[in-house]
């Protein structure tokens, strides 16, 4: 089966995981098809189990940067349900998102916040994946308020994405 591994917190705090290395590691941790989409630790494998997928992705990044790197794995047929659900108008003003949990519950906590003046939120699961759906103001992805409490309350229980990165993730499939 096809799955979408999705890095936490790489390429953008510190910790660079080039494609070409993550593609490498993947293929040797036993993953076959392995491509990797954009350099923001995205990768497409083929596998039996997206968990299974996942824990082996974190233990070979741990051995590699000698550090824990979260991976959420999710089968490419319930990351397409996904990014069709989205519920928000996609507009040159917006930008659409979608936020993974990596721990069960915080994408229902996530969606009882309050959301920002041109924000929107809506929760989400799909195949036992819990996601919030959002959309904010261009330019806002740091500073606003959804942004702040999402730094704040989530951290690194989630994984965020680009609508569109997600797209490119599925086309790789």
């Amino acid at each position: 089966m096809r799955i979408a591994l999705l890095l936490r917190g790489v390429n953008v705090g510190g910790v660079t995981v080039r494609s070409a290395d993550l593609r490498a590691l993947l293929a040797d941790a036993g993953m076959g098809e392995v491509a990797t989409v954009l350099a923001s630790g995205n990768a497409v494998v083929t596998a039996t189990d997206a968990s299974a997928a996942a824990e082996v992705a974190e233990a070979a990044l741990a051995a590699r940067y000698g550090r824990r790197i979260r991976v959420l794995g999710i089968a490419i047929d319930v990351l397409a349900d996904v990014v069709a659900d989205y519920p928000h108008a996609e507009d040159d003003e917006h930008t659409p998102y979608v936020v993974f949990e990596l721990e069960p519950g915080v994408a229902v906590e996530l969606a009882q916040l309050e959301p920002g003046a041109g924000e929107s939120i809506a929760a989400g699961k799909r195949g036992g994946t819990g996601v919030v759906h959002w959309s904010n103001p261009k330019g806002t992805t740091l500073t606003s308020p959804f942004a702040r409490a999402l730094e704040r309350t989530a951290n690194d229980r989630v994984t965020t994405r680009n609508l569109r990165t997600l797209r490119k993730v599925l086309a790789a499939a």
